[in-house]
């Protein structure tokens, strides 16, 4: 080490190893992207906030629109907790496509 230069804190060399799932919520890479199931999810008014997708496994999750601008955002953090509150529940994720769980906050739109 130079006669100059500190030595490196320990924190900033740990490596970190993650295990498990992601904050106990549904995973979010699909098994198989044809079977992706998407639904529309809508605030009070009726706009658009993006889309809630399952493969019916194991993957679910929440994709908000780009023309919902900060209301997008606002709704993926709010249907994280949704999802994470299902998940907890022990509901598999074909379930997350149920316009009950998001009511009467958001409309939930499926074809």
């Amino acid at each position: 080490m130079a006669e100059n230069e500190e030595p490196v804190h320990p924190r900033f060399t740990e490596t970190i190893t993650v295990v498990g799932r992601t904050a106990s919520t549904y995973s979010s890479k699909a098994a198989n992207k044809d079977d992706v199931r998407r639904a529309s999810l809508r605030d009070r008014a009726g706009q658009v906030l993006g889309n809630v997708w399952t493969d019916g496994q194991e993957a679910a999750g929440f994709v908000p629109s780009e023309n919902a601008g900060m209301a997008g955002i606002t709704a993926q953090s709010r249907l994280w907790g949704i999802l994470r509150n299902a998940y907890a529940s022990g509901r598999p994720a074909r379930d997350v496509l149920d316009p009950a769980l998001y009511a009467p906050e958001f409309e939930l739109v499926v074809d």
